[in-house]
């Protein structure tokens, strides 16, 4: 039976729809361009016949001309993908529409399946979305092409039309308020049409023939067997939770109580994740047995079983074991550093920015209703700075004069854009030869998870590595690379190490000719990840993390005295470490030295760990009055320290006050240094009248400033205050999961206890019981139970650990540790018949989750 390969399945999707794709334009939003971008599959589409492959959000006029299969027939195709619902979609597709003006065929791809669009609360279709949509968009259509025609047939000046904007025209019949651009116009407002009178006109032409379809193979592949949800696809945007009293953030799902649900809603993102994983299991030909642990999993697992059918359940299907697991049942995995190389990697280098198309999306839904409607998830789009490996040096790649020829062409291309007409493309390629241009800038890459060393993908290989044993293999593929390429290099290498000076030369060797560069660039671009986040600049930082998670870890083990000390040594150590820098002019930390943000983290960290080793004081928390009382202190001080935290959620509005009270308590240190140099014989006899009035103004003036750090203080205690209120929240996991009964460790030393993941795969692999594990029947199932059950055919419960393939999924998100451990706690099973998928809504850092619980998405 073959093994199962999320990556292939997605790409055999891909084919599946291939007499689409073959001679259309195609057009992919962010959520779909991340996805193909992970699994390799821009070059598929080329291969299947796309005249072009283009950006949703940038699209342009001048996609129509672009031909990457040299046809000389036009483009009478269109392919619109998305990751997202029709209604938020829609102001994209309909600006596609209005710009390939025309009998146009278009065929829009969306992921979001029709059931889910009719059974999403804020989606205005109905049971039958798709063909609703179609009826929906040619009107907007030709709505917007009549009243553009009637405008461009006013008289107005060449300047008036350069600014036209379909301001009234194309305005959604759903969420958005955005404008449709002209039809002059390309996504950047360039006129594109000449200086003619009659450049406005609009031809009607032939209706364009739309139909709408479900493509569900829309996620995002980190190995063939790990996957997450596109960060801006409409599943991982949507809120897993709504605000009330056991919810913490909306990107997390609500914290478990094994209890009836007062809130009687069920969050979007429920809704749309069942639908997504029915989907996908329906897509791969399998028959899901449905597992959950957790309150919003049982809800996912509910719908889930609803959507099953006679049909589904009598087809010959492989069987999978689905375990659907709530993320908030386990923060401190997350939270924390964990050894991990895809972790640093993804933590330490930069990610693609969102588009704004998203931000407006969401500021236009969040004016409709009051709270998050939707979240902002980091990309998962690694951006690997391959050109600051390379030096000049190392570029000139048989000196073909490639980044001569690269600079012409976008100076041309910038050119364009700024309203130059004529561009001289010689004088350009000459201006850049004599500069020696070095496109480091150009030089960036990113993770495919399709890249392959003799048939082993490289994601798939070290994500269950640690560190320097991710480094070492790494180093290992190098080195088979440059024997491969009969390539030597003069530096001394010692086995069982990975230097990053051994993986800098060895990178730069296969940079130097342009077809091994091309040829090698997967290892090149893992290679360059590897030795960016093992730089000192980013190690450092993670390692002072590592170590002080291991003080907490300790002292946790001891009194709740000396957790709550070391808590508050960090926060101290921090605020200093900031205003210090401050006040040494310095924009950044010194490596090794964690900021106050990285202090809060620290402090959540501490909570939770505290609430699963103390019992709960008096305070309502796991520490006393008195030790409270200082670490609520300590944090105040280091606020009016460092006020730029005032971008977390919890000081929102205290910006200006904060900043302009550090600025006083800095001209005050001044003013008292310079009265002190002050000279008596400065001041003659006519003055000494007047300083009974000056002292009283002056004693005016410091009262009320004093009535006004006064009012700062007081406020920013009654912020500190609903600060610890939520932290005792977060510590009171513990209480919440109690009948999971998994919070006993599985080892006598406390930092080496392994996440949940470990512990529950470890459980039911080892067919021991899991209190709290809910086992959803099908309609097989619930047919024999409540039927032929009476006459002694009752169906037995399946085990989770019959099943030779599971297919776990996180709902909240994942990491790069949680993927190992579950990888660790598979092979000591002894199990080597099963096959583990790992999913989840997101991939999650650290800095993510303290986005996530003290950010905007925060309920704190």
């Amino acid at each position: 039976m073959a093994l199962i390969d999320v990556t292939k399945s997605c790409l055999d999707s891909i084919r599946q729809i291939s007499e689409h794709i073959e001679g259309a334009i195609v057009y992919l939003d962010a959520g779909c361009t991340e996805s193909f971008q992970l699994m390799g599959a821009f070059p598929l589409f080329l291969d299947l016949g796309a005249r072009a492959v283009c950006s949703s959000e940038n699209m342009c006029a001048l996609d129509v001309v672009a031909d990457w299969n040299g046809s000389f027939e036009s483009a009478r195709k269109i392919v619109l993908m998305t990751s997202r619902l029709l209604s938020d979609a829609h102001r994209f597709i309909l600006r596609c529409l209005s710009m390939h003006k025309g009998g146009y065929c278009c065929t829009i791809f969306t992921s979001i399946s029709e059931v889910a669009h009719s059974a999403y609360p804020d989606s205005p279709l109905g049971p039958d979305a798709f063909h609703e949509y179609q009826s929906l968009l040619l009107q907007d259509y030709e709505e917007l092409i009549e009243n553009s025609d009637l405008k461009s047939g006013q008289l107005v000046d060449n300047n008036a039309k350069g600014n036209l904007t379909l301001e009234d025209e194309g305005r959604s019949r759903f969420t958005s308020n955005e404008d449709v651009p002209s039809l002059e116009a390309s996504s950047a407002g360039k006129n594109l049409y000449g200086d003619s009178p009659r450049r406005g006109m609009v031809d009607l032409g032939q209706k364009p023939i739309v139909s709408v379809h479900h493509f569900p193979m829309i996620l995002s592949p980190i190995s063939p067997r790990v996957f997450v949800l596109p960060s801006e696809g409409s599943i991982a945007e949507a809120c897993l939770s709504s605000e009330h009293e056991d919810s913490i953030s909306a990107g997390l799902p609500s914290l478990s109580t094994g209890l009836p649900s007062d809130v009687d809603e069920v969050p979007p993102a429920a809704t749309l994740t069942a639908h997504f994983l029915y989907h996908l299991a329906a897509k791969m030909d399998l028959k899901m047995e449905i597992f959950s642990l957790g309150d919003l999993s049982k809800t996912i697992g509910k719908i889930l079983t609803d959507m099953s059918s006679l049909y589904d359940v009598g087809r010959r299907k492989r069987t999978v074991g689905l375990l659907l697991i709530d993320r908030t049942l386990d923060l401190l995995t997350p939270c924390c550093h964990g050894d991990s190389i895809v972790d640093r990697i993804f933590s330490a280098l930069p990610r693609k920015e969102r588009t704004s198309s998203s931000a407006s999306i969401k500021c236009s839904q969040a004016q409709l209703k009051p709270g998050p409607s939707s979240l902002a998830r980091a990309s998962l789009e690694v951006q690997i700075p391959i050109g600051e490996v390379l030096t000049k040096e190392d570029f000139e790649i048989d000196d073909s004069g490639l980044s001569n020829s690269i600079e012409a062409f976008r100076c041309g291309w910038d050119s364009y854009n700024s309203a130059s007409e004529m561009v001289d493309l010689i004088s350009l390629s000459k201006k850049a030869s004599n500069e020696k241009f070095f496109p480091a800038e150009l030089l960036r890459g990113s993770l495919v998870s399709a890249e392959t060393f003799k048939g082993t993908p490289y994601l798939e290989a070290i994500l269950d590595r640690k560190t320097k044993d991710g480094a070492i293999l790494v180093k290992k593929w190098l080195q088979e690379t440059l024997r491969r390429e009969n390539m030597t290099i003069d530096v001394k290498t010692r086995p069982g190490f990975a230097s990053k000076l051994e993986l800098k030369t060895m990178i730069k060797a296969l940079t130097k000719s342009q077809s091994s560069f091309i040829r090698n660039r997967g290892i090149i671009q893992l290679a360059s990840a590897t030795l960016l986040a093992l730089d000192e600049s980013c190690s450092a930082r993670w390692d002072a993390f590592i170590s002080a998670e291991k003080i907490l870890s300790v002292n946790a083990g001891d009194t709740s005295q000396s957790l709550a000390a070391q808590i508050s040594d960090l926060i101290n150590k921090s605020a200093f470490a900031g205003s210090d820098g401050k006040k040494s002019g310095k924009k950044e930390l010194s490596q090794g030295l964690l900021s106050f943000q990285d202090a809060l983290l620290l402090t959540i960290t501490g909570y939770i760990l505290a609430g699963e080793n103390f019992p709960t004081s008096g305070s309502g928390g796991p520490f006393s009055w008195q030790e409270e009382h200082f670490l609520k202190e300590a944090i105040l001080d280091a606020i009016l320290e460092n006020p730029s935290v005032a971008r977390l959620k919890f000081l929102h509005g205290l910006t200006q006050e904060l900043e302009a009270n550090l600025n006083k308590t800095k001209s005050d240190v001044t003013k008292e240094t310079s009265t002190d140099e002050l000279n008596i014989d400065d001041f003659d006899d006519d003055q000494w009248g007047k300083w009974g009035d000056e002292d009283e103004d002056e004693e005016n003036d410091n009262k009320e400033q004093e009535y006004d750090d006064m009012q700062l203080k007081l406020e920013l205690r009654d912020r500190v205050d609903n600060l610890f209120k939520y932290l005792h929240k977060l510590s009171s996991l513990k209480s919440k999961k109690g009948p999971l009964g998994l919070e006993s460790n599985l080892s006598s030393d406390p930092y080496t206890n392994k996440g949940l993941l470990y512990k529950l795969l470890t459980k039911i692999l080892g067919k021991c019981d899991v209190p709290g594990l809910e086992y959803h029947s099908s309609t097989v199932g619930r047919l024999f139970k409540s039927g032929f059950g009476r006459f002694g055919l009752g169906q037995a419960k399946p085990s989770l650990a019959d099943q030779n393939l599971i297919l776990v999924f996180v709902v909240g998100g994942i990491n790069g540790v949680e993927v190992q451990e579950a990888q660790e706690a598979l092979s000591e099973s002894g199990r080597p018949d099963i096959e583990l998928v790992l999913g989840g809504t997101t991939f999650l850092t650290p800095d993510d989750m303290l986005d996530l619980l003290l950010g905007e998405s925060s309920y704190i």
